[in-house]
């Protein structure tokens, strides 16, 4: 039978998880902090299950004749707060590794969910610095980033006005994107701009589901193909939701108009590149809740990454996915060795690092191909798009399994070496 400390230690380790999880942490680390915080406290058998939308923990006490019990916790909302799991995470390795009760365990756990993101000002500063500096990667004038910076906070703000409705994520997007379209084309044709894509590609790039794609990667890599599986399914329709939203805007413009005007876009040199990355790393840190001691090294990740996919494509002629695919694995390298370092997740580095491969270029080109009645580009850039992010993706497993491998080779030898002496 289970008594009533057990009780206590499951419902604080299922209250953990569910913490995690509305954090936007991966399945199995809730999994995995769950497991630890029970067997820390002498339960013989622990079995968690984590998706997307609930936890499941079966105990028992090991014995033939033993009672299962098993506690189900349903997930309802997520969202992105690194800061809670960067401290749920250290909350776990201080519980297992000291005497701390589970009252204690409680109150700190209480006290981490009492703790308040970072406020709207900072946010709507993150927002604006992430359209100033992506609108001149994709090849926008000073005052398309000016203009662009203004769109993407007024599209911030409307999001947040349109999530007290309660609406689905799905519309939240749509609208969102559908606002920085409109306000785009109104730009161009007042003179205010010179050119929509840059403009309209650093604004919703506010909404691009990199979070989605790299836990995805994340979960696939640890097994757990149901969650995975459903993030795959998560960022495909925000995908389309960012799509509906911005084609409408320009539907309507293309038939105001009886057509897209063409535009020139500008090169910068790389160096350019690599500041502009790190300071929308830094404005995703604001938007993610990054803790304040990790934006240096996130926004360093992110703008190595970053670089080295633009040197790539423009110094050494790579295909976007190939140079994807390597930018990638710079920024998840970086982000390993800073979570060895630090002891700290390693999404903290990788989620906002890897915000500006996303391939928002790649999606505007498709659908604006879409909108032109020229299927045959239509499904050239979709393809090669769809590409890219996949070569994110496998970037991200294949480093984490290089890392995982070389660190489980390095306790090997550590043991061996033990042993020996």
């Amino acid at each position: 039978m289970i008594d009533q400390r057990q009780k206590r230690i499951l419902i604080m380790a299922l209250f953990a998880g569910e913490l995690m999880m509305k954090s936007g942490a991966e399945v199995y680390r809730v999994e995995d902090t769950i497991t630890r915080i029970c067997r820390a406290c002498k339960i013989p058998y622990v079995e968690c299950f984590a998706t997307t939308t609930g936890i499941f923990l079966s105990i028992d006490s090991g014995e033939r004749d033993a009672d299962m019990h098993t506690f189900i916790k349903r997930i309802s909302k997520i969202s992105i707060d690194l800061g809670r799991i960067s401290a749920i995470n250290e909350f776990s390795r201080e519980f297992t590794s000291t005497d701390m009760s589970v009252d204690e365990g409680f109150e700190t756990l209480r006290g981490i969910e009492r703790v308040k993101p970072y406020g709207r000002p900072l946010n709507a500063l993150g927002a604006l610095l992430i359209g100033a500096s992506l609108c001149p990667c994709f090849g926008g004038r000073v005052l398309d980033s000016l203009f662009c910076a203004l769109i993407t906070v007024v599209a911030y703000l409307s999001s947040l006005g349109i999530g007290r409705l309660h609406l689905n994520a799905f519309t939240n997007t749509f609208l969102g994107c559908f606002v920085c379209a409109l306000l785009t084309v109104l730009g161009r044709e007042t003179g205010l701009i010179s050119a929509v894509a840059p403009v309209v590609i650093g604004a919703i790039t506010l909404f691009m589901p990199g979070v989605a794609i790299t836990n995805a990667a994340r979960d696939l890599i640890s097994g757990d193909v149901l969650a995975g599986v459903a993030r795959c399914a998560e960022a495909l329709i925000t995908a389309v939701a960012i799509a509906g939203g911005v084609g409408i805007a320009l539907k309507i413009w293309s038939m105001a108009r009886g057509g897209f005007p063409e535009e020139v876009m500008l090169r910068y040199p790389l160096y350019v590149f690599f500041i502009l990355a790190f300071i929308t790393t830094l404005a995703f840190c604001f938007q993610f809740h990054v803790p304040k001691k990790h934006w240096a090294t996130a926004s360093l990740a992110g703008a190595c990454g970053f670089w080295l996919y633009e040197y790539c494509l423009l110094s050494l002629g790579y295909s976007a996915p190939l140079a994807g695919f390597l930018g990638a694995g710079l920024v998840a390298l970086i982000a390993e060795l800073c979570s060895r370092a630090g002891k700290d997740a390693t999404t903290l580095f990788i989620i906002p690092g890897i915000i500006p491969l996303v391939p928002g270029t790649g999606m505007y080109a498709t659908m604006l191909y879409m909108l032109q009645g020229d299927f045959v580009h239509t499904a050239e850039t979709g393809v090669r798009t769809l590409m890219i992010a996949g070569c994110i993706a496998v970037s991200l497993i294949t480093v984490a399994s290089l890392t995982r491998i070389s660190a489980d080779a390095q306790r090997k030898l550590a043991e061996i070496f033990r042993k020996t002496r």
